[in-house]
């Protein structure tokens, strides 16, 4: 019988995997709809966002103009602060320990924003106090960014791995 962290690992990693391989196959960029990959391990609860810059910054490609530089630096000033965006069940005490950030336009020395259809990768980071009081979710992201329609979020939990869609009306995943 595996250990519940390395089948919690193996779950997560094939999740990732799906994820991976279907968000990078034909059509997967949709404007509109971005990606949330959700992992409790413990007392770490990991989100992994992957959303096209058009939710985010209503285009895909650098900036060209200094309002549009503003929107990139107002985008990753509201990605920075996770707690604002994710709100974990209250009882579990979480709070975020790290932010990472990955796209062409967050780059200084980027020449182009690839094909034109450019993503942003971000991936957060909580630690939680009372991990066993840690049942769900509160989406945040669709007040912050209007363009965003929807969110396909895949989670693993500590019982269990289930996706859900979460929308501006239901924002909330719970496990």
């Amino acid at each position: 019988m595996k250990h519940p962290r390395m089948l919690m690992l193996g779950m997560l990693a094939a999740i990732c995997a799906a994820s991976s391989a279907s968000a990078h196959g034909p059509g997967a960029h949709v404007h509109g709809v971005a990606r949330l990959d959700v992992a409790v391990d413990g007392g770490t609860l990991t989100l992994g966002l992957e959303s096209p810059l058009d939710n985010l910054l209503g285009f895909e490609h650098l900036p060209r103009t200094e309002a549009q530089r503003a929107a990139v630096r107002a985008m990753k000033e509201v990605l920075g602060k996770p707690e604002s965006l994710f709100v974990a069940s209250a009882a579990a005490q979480c709070v975020s320990i790290s932010v990472k950030l990955e796209s062409p336009v967050l780059e200084p020395a980027a020449k182009d924003a690839g094909d034109g259809h450019a993503d942003l990768d971000g991936e957060f980071v909580f630690r939680c106090a009372h991990p066993e009081a840690l049942h769900g979710v509160e989406v945040k992201l669709f007040a912050a960014f209007p363009h965003l329609q929807r969110v396909n979020a895949q989670i693993a939990g500590p019982r269990n791995q289930t996706a859900v869609v979460l929308t501006a009306q239901q924002p909330r995943a719970a496990w």
